[in-house]
């Protein structure tokens, strides 16, 4: 064979796109595939994913979504690996092994990927990878009077006034995408989440992002009974979150480990923004 691994460029997203959806995934629609390629937080001068290309055909990708985002006083460049695909003839001889690797070469980013599978998941650990995640916790509201909601506004339009000039770019580059804002408390805590139905239509009201995970864990059980919504809803929590000394809630595991590298963040650093969950409107595992 005569298949090379390269950068993907423009005239590559369609293409992908289509590969994807037609061999990797067909209940998504190409058009939502393009968007790992052509994403509105993208910066400017890098890759837009790995392909395998065999004489002009594209045979297999990964996707690699970046993001600029402020971390203390310095802005960090973060990578959500996505969409590890091969077509089954170019499997078993390292070509890919070598498109993996060549998604994630820069020493200096932080790596992240939320729905690798076990196989892959094994992969990067040998690849320096650590464990981000494997259990989250889960709150269900509270009936009667001891529920304690607590002052909430949800409307993003509304949040966005008392949002950061930071936060709200960030606000403002996931506009469209199937997700919800809530700014609870006093002063606002700015949340950022799922509602998708797993399991036994359980409606899990998944964090995907605290601007004070603090916060977050110490009032987890009151901000589960101002958000949730649903005969059957809980909170969930990813644990990296969620301070030793406080309610833990329910603890679960994960189904599939979340996995990141990075030179010098910790955990609690990562979230599900800026990710390949909100691009696709998957599922967190």
């Amino acid at each position: 064979m005569s298949a090379i691994v390269r950068p993907a460029g423009d005239a590559d997203i369609d293409p992908v796109a289509r590969l994807l959806h037609e061999r990797m995934n067909a209940r998504i629609p190409a058009e939502r595939w393009r968007r790992l390629l052509d994403y509105p937080w993208r910066p400017p001068g890098v890759e837009r994913g790995w392909l395998v290309e065999d004489r002009g055909r594209i045979v297999g990708f990964m996707g690699t979504i970046y993001s600029d985002r402020p971390v203390g006083r310095d802005v960090r460049r973060f990578c959500d690996l996505s969409s590890w695909y091969l077509l089954a003839d170019y499997r078993g001889d390292g070509t890919g092994d070598e498109l993996l690797r060549a998604g994630m070469a820069q020493p200096d980013v932080t790596y992240a990927t939320m729905t690798a599978r076990r196989a892959t998941g094994r992969k990067i650990r040998a690849l320096g990878f650590d464990v981000l995640d494997a259990t989250r916790s889960l709150f269900r509201p509270r009936e009667g009077r001891g529920r304690a909601k607590l002052p909430c506004l949800r409307d993003p339009a509304a949040i966005r006034e008392r949002l950061t000039a930071v936060q709200q770019r960030v606000l403002d580059a996931h506009q469209g995408f199937d997700i919800h804002h809530a700014l609870v408390g006093d002063p606002g805590l700015w949340l950022v989440f799922q509602r998708k139905l797993k399991g036994d239509a359980v409606a899990y009201h998944e964090i995907l992002h605290a601007s004070d995970p603090a916060r977050l864990s110490a009032e987890a059980q009151a901000i589960a009974d101002t958000l949730v919504t649903g005969e059957n809803g809980v909170l969930a929590v990813d644990s990296r979150w969620m301070a030793s000394g406080d309610d833990q809630g329910t603890v679960e595991p994960i189904v599939l480990p979340r996995w990141f590298r990075s030179p010098d963040l910790a955990p609690a650093a990562v979230d599900h923004l800026f990710s390949e969950v909100i691009l696709l409107d998957q599922k967190l595992p």
